[in-house]
């Protein structure tokens, strides 16, 4: 290639200004050009690049035979070379335009720092002795089998079958790093070709324009001359190739001169290349790029090969998506292989024994640690930090870091840590600053924020499924993205959308989703720590309350899937309890109608857990309402009855109003446990004295219909189009809870031998007295019967009795006779007592 005469003049100009000169070690090089025919120094010296290997960053490599202080055709003007390689002669020197043109190459990467044993990434993060043993194994057996097959390169079977590139994934802070870095040191002699390690805070090396441009480097440095030429010739003859893209820099400087170079000359060459962290690298196109570069250039897209090169490429990084979509794509299944980093691999144990060392060597080396027993600390405090750490080595690694400062006691650290997030939020400093990196990623942080807040809300519901269903398991699994999603009401897709940049600390599997390490919980969960990515939960508790009565409303006059209906129904209260008192939320409560209506069972028939959980639910609506939301919503629920308003009644069924005072008075004492027990009784309650039921045929058919709703935020009746309905109507439990006694009472005096077994909420005597209201009917049965009942009932009584507002004749009558049994009863249980002792016989003395 003909070099133009003014580029010709620009490179020589450039090259006198920019390149570093040459010095002689044995000698100086003044003094060697004062004195070029010094017979004693025939011998041709060793020189090298000033700084060219003394800086950390560059690997050691070859000397360079050549002089930048040799003028090229000095004085001389209108110079034209057509394909010509230059060599001046100065003294002994030798000056070859290929390591120009690797001078110009270093120039691009001095400053880089991307090399395993840059200063910039000193001290590097490094496996722990006898840790990760396994995985670095798998590894290192992979890069030393490379060597063995190169004679199968040239057919395409054998070469097909060969695993080019391996991938290294895992979470964020399992250790990925350290693992590449350990595998370099390892390899470097004679296996390693080229590192580069990514680095999303240096903005030299959180972006691909140097990574091959090093690689070349590396490569050209690594021994082989003839490859060595070649890279420095392709810069030479087109010098923008420094400044071309990467897939023109992989091509040009890395592929082509490996595959020109003759195949006895591979079996020498070094052949892994490690570049770690390409999830550091910014932008997910760029992600994408440089690992289509690579993989392109190795097959097509069919998978058939293209170039023929002795390289194998180990890729470290987060299982993000756009990088495994590539590794997933079918014509780059044959030539990758992949490693998780995972329990497989006995993480915790790794994680372990880096903490029970790390510990010892604190306590024995800190001056301040003497007179602390060992071992310190106990291996139960181990064994929690291992559980905290979650897989994650970089939570191990900053603990230590923490608790190892020369200005600090150890002992004191290491209680703050434990007591996070109470404790110092700077201890774990270092894992902060990565989670802040990762959810900064997000470009919609308002919709990532409230998913992750959803998620950890909905961890403390109850998981109930519909009863008489097996359908939709998968949206009763807590924190599932269905779940979340019906209950944001958010559209298909948003939900993997906003997960996108986080799969290193959030596992997405199909329908499920879980955060992978308690420690990204402990930092979300703590405003110290987290800051702008703060997880309020009573606020997202608000929020989930504030779209479940959308969603009721919208059940009223339009059809919800079922599932999603269910799920309100049943955890509604509870995020209303867990809620944030808001402005918004208060006015949501004022406009809401909390109507909910029976459903019925196959056969028409009433499911009894659907009711009893049903009636619970809205007991404890009211209540809520009651005690938190009293001044805001400035009602008066201070003065809230015991029971609920229930509309959808017709005319003709008014009647049952009573039966339904007593059936959900039953059904609040009782646990699910009792649900056929206390169907029985209730109609045992309601069976008259001849044995006949009373006629309940309609009754089921009415709780099918009804309505329930707050006191005081019930519709008008106008809101019913249907006029046969009727008005609202209040069932007072209390009143329910009376005619429960009133039953309870006067089948103990029809059965007096069997009263235990007349009504089996026998137990529950004292509760449904306690709640019963205070009605004279109801004193009046408790004197006919106050013989019959024991002395905690006749207790119960007495308690029920003088909590009645207007004590009359009646009830202070009640009350003395109550009291008279109880010392009746008592008198005769210790009469009996002694009979029982007399009637055995004394020992003999």
């Amino acid at each position: 290639m003909a070099l133009p005469r003014q580029t010709l003049n620009d490179l020589n100009s450039r090259n006198a200004q920019v390149l570093p000169p040459l010095i002689q070690r044995q000698r100086p090089l003044d003094s060697l050009e004062q004195d070029g025919s010094n017979s004693e120094h025939r011998t041709r010296p060793r020189l090298e690049v000033d700084d060219f290997e003394g800086q950390r960053d560059v690997p050691k490599s070859p000397t360079l035979d050549s002089t930048s202080r040799v003028t090229l055709f000095p004085q001389s003007h209108h110079i034209v070379l057509h394909h010509s390689s230059l060599t001046a002669i100065g003294g002994d020197q030798i000056n070859h335009s290929e390591d120009a043109g690797l001078r110009l190459l270093y120039q691009k990467i001095a400053q880089v720092g991307a090399f395993y044993d840059s200063e910039d990434r000193f001290p590097p993060p490094r496996c722990h002795p006898q840790t990760r043993e396994a995985v670095l194994a798998d590894i290192s057996a992979w890069i030393k089998k490379q060597n063995t097959s190169l004679e199968n390169r040239n057919q395409d079977s054998g070469w097909s079958s060969q695993a080019l590139v391996h991938w290294l994934y895992g979470p964020a802070g399992v250790g990925k790093s350290a693992i590449a870095q350990t595998l370099a040191e390892s390899s470097k002699d004679p296996h390693l070709a080229a590192t580069f390690f990514f680095s999303r805070s240096s903005p030299e090396r959180n972006n691909p324009r140097s990574l091959f441009a090093t690689v070349a480097y590396c490569l050209a440095v690594s021994g082989d001359t003839e490859l060595r030429a070649a890279i420095g010739k392709a810069i030479i003859e087109d010098p923008a190739l420094l400044g071309a893209s990467i897939e023109s820099q992989f091509l040009e400087l890395v592929v082509k001169p490996l595959e020109n170079l003759p195949r006895e000359r591979w079996g020498n060459l070094p052949k892994v290349v490690i570049i770690d962290g390409l999830d550091e690298c910014q932008g997910s196109d760029s992600q994408r790029r440089v690992l289509t570069t690579i993989l392109s250039q190795l097959v097509d897209e069919k998978g058939r090969p293209r170039y023929c090169i002795p390289l194998r490429f180990l890729i470290a990084s987060r299982p993000e998506p756009q990088i495994r979509d590539i590794f997933n794509k079918p014509e780059y299944l044959d030539i990758t292989t992949r490693t998780e980093l995972g329990d497989n691999y006995s993480t915790s144990k790794d994680i372990f024994r880096y903490l029970r060392d790390s510990f010892h060597e604190i306590a024995c080396t800190s001056d301040v640690m003497r007179g602390v027993p060992l071992p310190w600390p106990s291996q139960g405090v181990i064994n929690n930090l291992v559980q905290k750490a979650s897989g994650q080595f970089i939570y191990a690694s900053t603990l230590i870091k923490y608790v190892s400062d020369e200005y600090s006691y150890p002992v004191e650290r290491l209680e703050l840590a434990l007591g996070l997030p109470i404790g110092d939020p700077d201890a774990f400093s270092d894992l902060d600053l990565l989670y802040r990196q990762i959810m900064s990623s997000s470009p919609n942080k308002h919709r990532l924020l409230q998913i992750l807040g959803v998620y950890h809300c909905l961890q403390g519901i109850q998981v109930r499924p519909m009863p008489g269903t097996l359908t939709h398991v998968g949206f009763y699994s807590r924190g599932s993205i269905s779940q979340i999603k019906s209950v944001l009401l958010l559209p298909p897709g948003a939900i993997l959308l906003a997960l996108r940049g986080l799969h290193s600390v959030v596992k997405v599997d199909r329908d499920s989703l879980h955060v992978r390490h308690k420690s990204f919980t402990d930092f979300l969960l703590d405003e110290r720590r987290s800051g702008e990515f703060f997880l309020d939960l009573p606020l997202y508790h608000e929020l989930i309350t504030r779209c479940c009565m959308k969603i009721m409303n919208k059940a009223q006059t339009q059809l919800i899937p079922e599932p999603q209906l269910h799920y309100v129904q049943i955890n509604f209260i509870h995020h209303l309890e867990h809620s944030k008192i808001t402005a918004a939320l208060t006015d949501d409560l004022k406009d809401f109608n909390f109507l909910v209506r029976f459903r019925m069972r196959g056969g028409g028939r009433i499911d009894q857990l659907y009711l009893h959980q049903l009636v619970i639910d809205c007991r404890n609506y009211f209540q809520a309402l009651t005690k938190k939301f009293q001044d805001s919503l400035q009602q008066p629920t201070s003065n809230l009855k015991h029971g609920f308003y229930v509309s959808g009644i017709r005319k003709n069924q008014i009647h049952f109003i009573s039966e339904m005072e007593v059936l959900f008075a039953c059904l609040l004492p009782f646990d699910s446990t009792h649900l056929v027990s206390w169907f029985t009784s209730f109609s045992d309650l309601r069976r008259r004295p001849d044995g006949t039921l009373d006629n309940l045929d309609n009754f089921w058919d009415t709780l099918a219909d009804i309505n329930i709703c707050h006191p005081y935020f019930y519709p008008r009746p106008h809101a019913l189009n249907d006029p046969d309905r009727g008005d609202w109507y209040f069932i007072d439990f209390s009143r329910g809870h009376s005619s429960i006694v009133k039953c309870y009472l006067k089948k103990i005096r029809l059965h007096p031998s069997d009263s235990s077994r007349i009504f089996y909420v026998h137990s529950a005597w004292s509760l449904n007295f306690r709640e019963s209201s205070h009605e004279l009917s109801l004193v009046e049965e408790l004197l006919r019967t106050i013989e019959l009942l024991s002395r905690n009932d006749l207790q119960e009584a007495i308690n029920w009795l003088q909590g009645y507002p207007n004590k009359c004749h009646v009830v202070n009558s009640a009350i003395d006779k109550c009291t008279k049994q109880i010392t009746i009863l008592k008198n005769n249980s210790c009469h009996d007592h002694h009979d029982q002792y007399d009637s055995h016989p004394r020992p003999r003395e």
